[in-house]
């Protein structure tokens, strides 16, 4: 029987630093990124990716914030959030509508949603007290995509998605760009006491909001107004991490490799780190596109086009 999330094992003869389940490598070309990358995709690993400018911390926005309540803060900032969010009125009652109705669509992700949450169904934490929780994820997934500080992490099912993320902002620091391939693997890990709950979980249901709006009993006024919230998200293949323990992602990564190398004798590669020569930049972004990965395509809005108008300013500039 075929593994539910297959992932990378390490062996000996790997190029790179592999330590505590992180595979560190280096590419310096489009080349070897391209025949590097190739070996991960999808239906032969499940990986997804996130690309940065620069080596930080895989830790949401939001957490680096330094603060004893946390909780509170988060609570004002997204109600905060809620209030100011152009259309932010008309996704509420469509949100209330889908929710109120029961909708098989809604019905459909929430359960996904609480079982991302919940390995195992409990009879006395039923979905039903998740309900906010995820309406409040699918606003945070929202205001992710357009710079908000946020509990998630956003990432890409689209690893060559992801090496634009890491190259699109210009920077004076001549540092290494960075890709970020984070096993599906570590969703499996629990917790060890009771209630058994997750440490993180990736978030990709948010699709029965566009399924809805596409329904001939949905309002045409929603549509117009809502859609654009979530073209971003599917114009970048997105999908969110959330850690339920508030930590960095690569500290998780630790953990789940340490499990499975303990309990299974299994050497799993949960994460891998592609760091690239900041000098490449334009060579990367000329061949991404050729795939039609541009900041037209990732950002379909107007700051798409503003941001590709300066790049290609950029490039004559130089000429």
């Amino acid at each position: 029987m075929d593994e539910k999330y297959p992932a990378l094992a390490y062996h000996d003869n790997m190029e790179g630093k592999f330590e505590n389940g992180v595979w560190n490598i280096e590419c310096s070309s489009w080349r070897e990124f391209e025949d590097r990358i190739e070996e991960f995709k999808v239906p032969k690993y499940k990986y997804v990716w996130r690309g940065q400018s620069y080596v930080k911390e895989l830790k949401p926005s939001i957490y680096r914030y330094s603060t004893p309540d946390t909780k509170t803060i988060e609570r004002r900032h997204l109600c905060q959030f809620k209030k100011d969010m152009p259309g932010g009125d008309a996704l509420d009652q469509f949100l209330k509508r889908a929710k109120e109705k029961k909708t098989p669509e809604f019905e459909k992700a929430l359960s996904e949603y609480y079982n991302m949450i919940h390995p195992k169904a409990d009879p006395n934490d039923p979905k039903e007290n998740y309900i906010e929780d995820f309406i409040d994820d699918i606003y945070w997934a929202i205001g992710q995509h357009h710079g908000l500080k946020t509990p998630l992490l956003d990432w890409t099912t689209e690893p060559y998605k992801a090496i634009f993320f890491a190259f699109c902002e210009q920077k004076e620091k001549n540092t290494k760009r960075v890709v970020f391939g984070l096993a599906e693997k570590s969703r499996l890990l629990l917790n060890n006491e009771n209630p058994k709950k997750r440490y993180i979980e990736l978030l990709n249901n948010l699709d029965f909001v566009q399924t809805i709006l596409d329904s001939t009993g949905s309002p045409r006024a929603f549509k117009e107004i809502i859609s654009p919230m979530f073209a971003r998200i599917k114009a970048q293949d997105g999908i969110f991490s959330k850690s339920l323990q508030k930590e960095n992602v690569e500290k998780h990564t630790q953990r789940c490799y340490s499990h499975y190398r303990d309990r299974r004798k299994q050497e799993i590669v949960f994460l891998i780190r592609i760091l690239i020569p900041n000098d490449v930049r334009k060579d990367f972004l000329q061949k991404l596109e050729r795939k039609k990965i541009t900041y037209k395509t990732m950002y379909p809005d107007l700051l798409g086009a503003v941001s590709y108008c300066n790049y290609k300013l950029e490039l004559r500039s130089r000429t």
